[in-house]
C-alpha cells in the first residue's frame, strides 16, 4: 500500500504496526459492535446456509446482510492533491464542535481513506476513477466526523478510557499473537513510537465503542419480534400474463396522427438567434432583407446558438416540436404559415430573440412513412401515455373476461400469451429484507411491483383462485391469478428471531450517524476543499 501525501506525492511506507492498525482499527462506527456481530455471524451464517435448501428466503437474506454491512464503492485511483495545495501534507475539511477535521498522513482520517481504498482495490474495477476517489474520501471524512463527535461527547461526559481496557486490547491485538497466545517478543519488537500510536488508537476506539453501545442499546421485546414475524404471513403464489405497452400498434399511431394533423405538420426552417436584444435582432433581419448580407453569413456572424456554423439550418421540424422553440403561440402560428423563402418577424425565444426563414412550406406528414411513425410514437409515449395505457388495459380486460369464462390457462393459450409464476410472497412493500420479495424472482414485467400500492392491494385482496383486474405496472399491463394462500413456513419466520436485531441495529446506527452528519455543530467544507485540492480547474 502506498500512502499519498496531500502535498503532492507518496510519503513513504508506513511502519509494520501502523499497517496492522489499518487492518484492525478500521471503521470507527461501532467497532466493538461489529466484532461481536462477526462472531455471531459465523454461527448464524452456517444456520442460514443449512436452511437455504429448504427456503430460498434465507439466501436472499444472506445476500442482503452482506450488502448492508459492506461498504460498496468502486475502485479508487492514486489520487493526490494538486501541487501546492495544503501545508505539510495537511488538509482541513471542516470542524465539528470547534474541533478541526484534518487529513494528515498517518492520522485517523488517513487510515480511513487507506482502508476504504484498499477494500475496493480488490474488486478490480477501474471505471469512473475520479468519482470513485471522491466517494472514498467522503466516506473517510464522514467516519472521521463520527469519531470526532463520539470522542467529544464522551469527553464532555467525563469518560476516560480505563488503562486496564487498553492493556487488555493490546494483549489481544492480532499483531502480538503467536500460536493463539500473546507474544511478549512480538510486543517488544515494536518501537516505542509505534506502540504509542497503537495505544492511542485503541484508547479512542474503546471510547467510541462505549459511545455507540450507549446510543445503540436496543431492547427488542418478544411482542415486537412476534409482530415482525406475523408480517411474513400470509404468503401467496401467483400466475400472471403481461401485455407490453410496446405492442401499441402502428395503426393506432396512424389514427392518432390523423386526428391531430396540426401537431404533425412538417416544415423546414432556418433560424438566427440574437442574445443581446430585440433591437439587435431586428438590425440583423433588416440587413438580410436589404440584401446587405445573406441569411447564412448572418447566421455564422451573429447567431448565438448551435446552428450558427450550419448557417442556421434547423432541418425539418414537426409543429409540436416548435412549442419549445417558440413559446408564444401567435408567433409560432405565424412561422408555420410562412411560404418558402419568407422571413418571419422577431420572436421571443428561450435564448433571446430569433427570426426564421422558411426553406420548405408546412405540409401534412406522411403517416405511411416508417421514420415519421417512429417519431409520432415517441410523441405519444411522452405526451399521451394514457392513450397507450388505455389500449393495454382494454386488451387485458378482454383477456380477463375470457379467463373468467373458460379458465386462465385456456385463455392465455388462445391468445398465445406466455404464462409466468412467482411466489410464495407476503405483502412486502419496498422489498424489506426481512421477508420474501417479489424482486427476488427477477422478472422484468414485475419491476416496481413492490412499491406499487394498487398492484399490491389487488394482488392480496383478490380471492384465492380468482383473476385480478388489469394492473398497469411500468411498461406492461399485468393480469394476476391468485393460485393459493398459506401461512409462512417456520423456516422463514424463525430466521427473523436471528436477523431482526441486526436490521434494527443497522437502522439505529444509520440514524445516529445521520444525526451527527446533519448536526449544526458540523461545519462541512468537504466539497469545496476536495474540489480545490484534487480536481483540475475547468
Amino acid at each position: 500500500m502506498v500512502w499519498f501525501d496531500p502535498a503532492g506525492g507518496p510519503s513513504g511506507e508506513p511502519s509494520q504496526i501502523v499497517r496492522a492498525m489499518h487492518s484492525e482499527v478500521r471503521n470507527p462506527m461501532a467497532a466493538k459492535e461489529k466484532k461481536t456481530i462477526v462472531a455471531k455471524d459465523n454461527t448464524g451464517m452456517q444456520e442460514l446456509s443449512r436452511r437455504y435448501h429448504a427456503n430460498p428466503f434465507v439466501f436472499i437474506g444472506t445476500v442482503v446482510i452482506l450488502i448492508l454491512t459492506v461498504v460498496t464503492f468502486v475502485l479508487v485511483p492514486a489520487l493526490a492533491p494538486k501541487a501546492g495545495s495544503g501545508g505539510g501534507g495537511k488538509l482541513a475539511f471542516g470542524e465539528y464542535d470547534g474541533q478541526s477535521i484534518d487529513f494528515v498522513p498517518g492520522n485517523f482520517f488517513a487510515q480511513q481513506r487507506d482502508y476504504y481504498n484498499q477494500q475496493i482495490r480488490s474488486t478490480g474495477q477501474n471505471d469512473n476513477l475520479q468519482y470513485a476517489a471522491f466517494q472514498v474520501w467522503r466516506a473517510a471524512f464522514e467516519s472521521t466526523v463520527v469519531r470526532t463527535a463520539a470522542l467529544s461527547e464522551m469527553e464532555k461526559a467525563g469518560f476516560k478510557t480505563p488503562a486496564v481496557l487498553v492493556d487488555r486490547s493490546l494483549a489481544e491485538y492480532p499483531a502480538f499473537q503467536e500460536n493463539g497466545r500473546f507474544s511478549a517478543t512480538r510486543y517488544r519488537a515494536m518501537s516505542d513510537s509505534d506502540r504509542l500510536v497503537l495505544r492511542d488508537g485503541l484508547r479512542d476506539e474503546i471510547a467510541q465503542n462505549r459511545y455507540m453501545e450507549d446510543m445503540l442499546a436496543l431492547t427488542i421485546s418478544a411482542k415486537e419480534k412476534e409482530f415482525m414475524k406475523s408480517l411474513a404471513s400470509p404468503e401467496r403464489n401467483f400466475e400472471f400474463v403481461a401485455f407490453p405497452l410496446t405492442g401499441y400498434p402502428d395503426g393506432e399511431v396512424a389514427a392518432f396522427v390523423s386526428s391531430k394533423k396540426d401537431l404533425f405538420r412538417a416544415i423546414r426552417l432556418s433560424r438566427i438567434t440574437v442574445a443581446s436584444s430585440e433591437k439587435d435582432a431586428q438590425k440583423v433581419l433588416e440587413s438580410i432583407k436589404a440584401g446587405t448580407t445573406s441569411f447564412e453569413d448572418a447566421a455564422k456572424t451573429h447567431s448565438k446558438d448551435s446552428l450558427a456554423d450550419k448557417g442556421g439550418d434547423m432541418g425539418i421540424k414537426l409543429a409540436y416540436e416548435l412549442d419549445a422553440e417558440i413559446p408564444d403561440e401567435a408567433s409560432r402560428t405565424a412561422v408555420l404559415g410562412l411560404a418558402k423563402g419568407d422571413l418571419s418577424s422577431i420572436a421571443k425565444v428561450p435564448a433571446g430573440w430569433a427570426f426564421f426563414r422558411c426553406d420548405e412550406a408546412a405540409r401534412d406528414s406522411d403517416a405511411a412513412d416508417a421514420a415519421f411513425l417512429k417519431q409520432a410514437r415517441t410523441y405519444i409515449e411522452r405526451m399521451e401515455r394514457g392513450r397507450i395505457e388505455d389500449w393495454g388495459v382494454a386488451q387485458a380486460a378482454a383477456f380477463v373476461d375470457r379467463a373468467q369464462a373458460v379458465g386462465f390457462d385456456i385463455a392465455a393459450s388462445a391468445l398465445s400469451l406466455s404464462k409466468k409464476s412467482f411466489g410464495p410472497v407476503p405483502i412486502n412493500y419496498g422489498d424489506t429484507e426481512l421477508y420474501r420479495s417479489i424482486a427476488s424472482f427477477k422478472m422484468n414485467e414485475l419491476a416496481g411491483a413492490s412499491t406499487n400500492t394498487a398492484f399490491l392491494k389487488a394482488a392480496f385482496s383478490a380471492p384465492v383462485a380468482s383473476v385480478t383486474k388489469p394492473l398497469v405496472l411500468g411498461n406492461n399491463v399485468i393480469v394476476l391469478k391468485v393460485v393459493d394462500e398459506k401461512t409462512a413456513e417456520e423456516a422463514s419466520t424463525s430466521i427473523i428471531d436471528f436477523y431482526y436485531p441486526y436490521i434494527a441495529g443497522q437502522y439505529s446506527e444509520k440514524a445516529v450517524r445521520n444525526s451527527i452528519l446533519k448536526s449544526e455543530k458540523l461545519n462541512d467544507r468537504f466539497y469545496e476543499v476536495f474540489i480545490a485540492n484534487f480536481l483540475p480547474q475547468q
